[in-house]
């Protein structure tokens, strides 16, 4: 009698089903309260199903499960499946990994053999949480993924989690979520649109304006020090065009070039004579243009560092091989056309890398940042203290010829 071969992909379904349903009965409630998560009720009807999302806090795929009653799985950052909490997250649940930064074709095959073999899948299609209260970008691959995965796609939206507590800040507020399902497209009205059609949905399915949300609800959402953290987002002064010079207390930002000073209300609004914005998503979107309009000057800047970061523990992370620590007070220091990292302890004193060769650039948690060069390779680098995380971002898309607005 031969014996039937489970395929790779739906060995622990059902362990994980039931894991899922656990969780749910007896954790659910308490992340419920957690972020006095509201939601909509509804019913999907399609037995497989590609579940895109928005993402605004750490725990959006534990809310997207108790929002839906269904069981999914979903991509997530890639050193979630490392050490004993891999070992536990992936047995339980099944966890897609993606490497940030790194080419999206692995996961995406990954996706598809689950949704083949009738395994639903969440994701964020953003890749990371918003900094300023809008849905950041979302690729195209996203809308081919959809369309050709031969599943259903869900759409579903999460609203007052950036207010609640911003990407960038150090504390939670006291306030609410809530999350909806948008659409429920099946694969035949899939392959009835065409891929632009399917991309322009799942971008107006998943907007949020978070403070347009907040205005028409009328929540606010009161705390303590509600600015301290907002330096690892707001790099540029919208007064005096100083770049690196804002610094937060308590409630209040500030500028330590000009004076600038406002003071950020429970509202997630800044109250100001001199600051010319009341949010910080027209502070970003600020910031983003005076970027792609100093492009040029910037990439100019060759001799002198445009931004420079001390302190950092650097780390040279191959594939294959057990990550190399280079420097644990490292400098990085950013030019018009190449980082340079400063390794006090190693030989080489000094390692340098173009510009035109890196591939990606990320950031995560609060003080980490990292960038790849081709396959493989990333350096990372951890700071123990607040660093303006944004500023560094926008500065490699912009010097890199990426668009950034």
């Amino acid at each position: 009698m031969s014996s039937k071969t489970v395929s790779p992909i739906t060995r622990r379904v059902k362990a994980q089903r039931r894991w899922y349903a656990f969780c749910l009965a007896v954790i659910g409630p308490f992340v419920k309260r957690i972020y006095r998560f509201r939601y909509d009720k509804c019913k999907i009807k399609s037995k497989t199903f590609l579940a895109l999302a928005n993402h605004t806090q750490n725990l959006d795929p534990a809310l997207l499960v108790i929002g839906t009653r269904r069981h999914m799985r979903f991509v997530a950052n890639a050193t979630l499946t490392k050490g004993f909490a891999g070992i536990f997250l992936n047995g339980c649940f099944g966890i897609i990994p993606r490497q940030k930064g790194a080419s999206g074709d692995a996961v995406i095959s990954l996706i598809e053999q689950n949704l083949k073999e009738g395994v639903s899948v969440g994701m964020f299609p953003e890749g990371n949480r918003c900094w300023d209260g809008e849905t950041e970008f979302i690729s195209r691959r996203t809308a081919a993924l959809a369309k050709n995965s031969g599943a259903a796609l869900v759409t579903y939206k999460l609203t007052g989690g950036y207010v609640l507590q911003p990407r960038w800040a150090d504390v939670k507020r006291k306030g609410g979520m809530h999350g909806s399902l948008v659409r429920e497209y099946t694969p035949e009205e899939l392959a009835g649109m065409s891929e632009d059609e399917v991309y322009d949905a799942i971008c107006r399915d998943l907007h949020v304006d978070a403070f347009e949300e907040q205005a028409a609800s009328g929540m606010t959402y009161p705390g303590k020090d509600l600015a301290a953290g907002l330096e690892k987002a707001a790099y540029l002064c919208p007064c005096c065009n100083s770049l690196g010079s804002i610094g937060t207390s308590g409630d209040d930002v500030f500028c330590t070039a000009c004076g600038m000073r406002a003071t950020l209300n429970a509202a997630g609004r800044f109250e100001s004579e001199k600051l010319p914005f009341t949010t910080f998503l027209e502070w970003n979107r600020f910031q983003k243009k005076w970027m792609c309009d100093n492009a040029q000057t910037l990439r100019e800047r060759v001799k002198v560092p445009i931004a420079s970061e001390t302190g950092l523990k650097i780390t040279l992370i191959k594939s294959g091989a057990a990550p190399e620590v280079l420097s644990a007070c490292g400098t990085f220091n950013v030019f018009g056309d190449r980082f340079e990292l400063e390794l006090p302890e190693s030989d080489a004193g000094k390692l340098v890398v173009p510009i035109a060769e890196t591939t990606g650039f990320g950031t995560f948690l609060s003080g980490h940042m990292y960038f790849n060069c081709g396959s493989g390779v990333r350096y990372q680098m951890v700071s123990q203290k607040r660093i303006a995380l944004l500023k560094y971002y926008a500065l490699w898309r912009v010097l890199s010829g990426r668009d950034y607005l």
